[in-house]
């Protein structure tokens, strides 16, 4: 079984980091079929994870391929899952993302995000 080294994997910025609605991704597992920014040696369809360091808010989206966990590693969140009230997450939490449900969210902080199966490029659809 092989072992991924966070510092092995390749950032991706978008926005500037450190500033406004910005965030820096590592994705570590998921698959080159679906993501042609996934450039890992080892990869899977049965799932994808992504170290994000995140900041700023995160526009109203919809993913309809694939089920969706947050894990906060640090920091807090204000998110607001479908029609739920908005609720704070902090360190520790896991926030469930069902497909086909929208979902926001802001804040400084750093979390994984596990999709499964496997995040495909262009499945979100943004809800602006």
């Amino acid at each position: 079984m092989p072992v991924i080294k966070l510092d092995d994997v390749p950032e991706i910025p978008i926005g500037t980091p450190g500033t406004g609605d910005s965030l820096v991704m590592k994705k570590a597992l998921g698959s080159k079929t679906k993501d042609p920014n996934f450039v890992m040696a080892v990869d899977t369809e049965a799932l994808s994870i992504t170290h994000i360091r995140h900041w700023g808010r995160h526009r109203r989206m919809t993913s309809f391929e694939a089920d969706r966990v947050m894990f906060l590693i640090e920091g807090e969140a204000d998110v607001q899952i479908g029609d739920e009230p908005r609720t704070q997450a902090r360190s520790g939490d896991f926030v469930l993302i069902p497909k086909g449900t929208p979902y926001e969210f802001g804040g400084d902080f750093t979390y994984l995000v596990i999709n499964a199966p496997a995040y495909r490029e262009g499945s979100d659809v943004r809800d602006d």
